[in-house]
């Protein structure tokens, strides 16, 4: 940590001043209220009639409103929000908020998502918090409705994705924010800077900016954010990391009904186009190895149904996780993951693992940590903006690899598959990787007691 003078919790009282009044930022900010009134009464009946008419944003639908939980809080306790946009930020989070529960139980903790995995992660891996509930859309009204509800004494963001409307009603309340697990891609930074004379006096109201690269703290410096306040912490997703012990994935394999010698594919994450992708690979990878079995985890599952014809249409056989009859006989077999929160552990069960929206542009790509986690070799496509820095720490290590089709899929896996003999290798190299990235969500929680006290 650092010296009392610079800790987080100091520095936001020395920073940048006050343009919420006077001068024309403060006629500028009265304007942008006025307009943000006027289009919340058109947008709380245009929301709810698509959300009725569609059966999108439907659950939580009074949170993106403002009407969120009220939480009362003791004399003298400290509240922290926690915005978590979706299942990997709701992960990134875990870690840290469970250290604060166990060391600080006297700090109340309400978390916010925008999706409904977020919200599903949410309640399952944070069940020792105070709320959780859906952020409010980010208009002046709905967002003071929710701070009168709750009255944080701090705002945390996972992931740099910022709300100016929320960014300047903490600062007019003097509630400080602070961001932690914060990357800026390239897209991001580049759209950030057309709009540079709103996005740096939003920076400069961070107490803390915790960033996840060298890279991403010049990047968000160059954008204006003060260099004392800005970090570089690691990601608390490394934290968050649960391997599957040896017994464990044994079990699951006898669920899943793989016979004992034979090896397996996941495909973990997929979104449109990449189930094809995967399929006429494996389809290709069975002509010589018969007991090669294959998981499909679509990224949503409300698209089950979708891969589902598809495989039908193709006369692919394969099974639903929901449907593996207990009693039948071991087989190589297609498996389709329907079931929730389960991917994480089933990645125990490859030999070689493929994380999905890579391979379609503009992708993005998904969490490359989970199989490597079970030292797992990982491939992905060449859309991988999001996790670009991990991707080439993994293939420097020869624990990641980038496909572009069902071609270069069947040759990657096939070569892998052939060395098999080399996979234990890959197994240490990816367990000391993950070991030697954790300890950030210690850290991450340090300085947000320290901003709260």
């Amino acid at each position: 940590m650092n010296s009392p003078a610079n800790q987080p919790g100091n520095t936001r009282r020395t920073g940048a001043p006050d343009h919420t009044k006077g001068g024309k930022a403060g006629k500028k900010i009265t304007s942008l209220k006025i307009v943000s009134k006027i289009a919340s009464l058109v947008i709380m009946p245009a929301f709810t009639l698509y959300s009725l008419f569609t059966g999108k944003k439907r659950r939580g639908l009074k949170d993106h409103f403002g009407w969120v939980p009220v939480t009362e809080k003791k004399p003298g306790q400290k509240l922290v929000w926690v915005h978590a946009l979706s299942l990997g930020e709701v992960n990134g989070a875990a870690p840290v908020l469970k250290i604060i529960r166990e060391k600080r139980p006297n700090i109340a903790i309400v978390v916010s998502v925008t999706t409904d995995a977020g919200y599903d992660a949410a309640h399952r891996m944070l069940p020792f918090v105070d709320h959780i509930f859906f952020h409010p859309l980010d208009c002046w009204p709905f967002i003071n409705r929710a701070l009168d509800r709750i009255k944080p004494d701090l705002y945390v963001l996972t992931d740099t994705g910022f709300w100016p409307s929320m960014l300047m009603s903490l600062k007019e309340r003097r509630i400080p924010p602070m961001v932690f697990n914060g990357r800026i891609s390239e897209k991001s930074q580049a759209r950030y800077k057309q709009i540079a004379t709103m996005v740096k006096p939003l920076l400069q109201s961070f107490a803390v900016i915790c960033m996840q690269s060298e890279r991403g703290r010049t990047t968000i410096q160059d954008l204006g954010a003060p260099s004392q306040r800005v970090r570089i912490v690691g990601d608390t997703k490394f934290d968050a990391l649960q391997i599957v012990p040896d017994s464990e994935r044994v079990r699951l394999r006898e669920r899943f009904r793989f016979p004992h010698d034979g090896q397996v594919l996941v495909a973990g994450s997929t979104h449109e186009g990449e189930e094809k992708v995967c399929v006429e690979a494996y389809l290709k990878l069975r002509r010589k190895y018969s007991k090669l079995s294959m998981v499909l985890a679509p990224r949503r599952l409300e698209r089950v149904a979708e891969i589902v014809k598809y495989l039908v249409k193709e006369n692919v056989k394969f099974v639903l996780r929901s449907q593996i009859d207990p009693r039948s006989k071991p087989e190589a077999n297609i498996v389709v993951l329907d079931s929730l929160g389960e991917l994480s552990k089933v990645y125990a069960l490859a030999d070689v693992a493929f994380v999905g929206r890579s391979l379609k542009a503009p992708g993005g790509g998904h969490n490359l940590l989970e199989p490597v986690a079970q030292g797992k070799p990982v491939l992905h496509g060449p859309y991988i903006e999001n996790n670009q820095k991990i991707a080439g720490e993994l293939k420097a290590q020869g624990l990641a690899f980038t496909v572009a089709d069902d071609q270069t899929m069947f040759s990657t896996v096939r070569r892998l598959l052939i060395h098999a003999d080399e996979l234990p290798r890959l197994r240490q190299k990816a367990n000391a990787y993950v070991q030697s990235k954790r300890g950030s969500a210690l850290e991450i929680a340090k300085y947000i007691v320290a901003i709260l006290k």
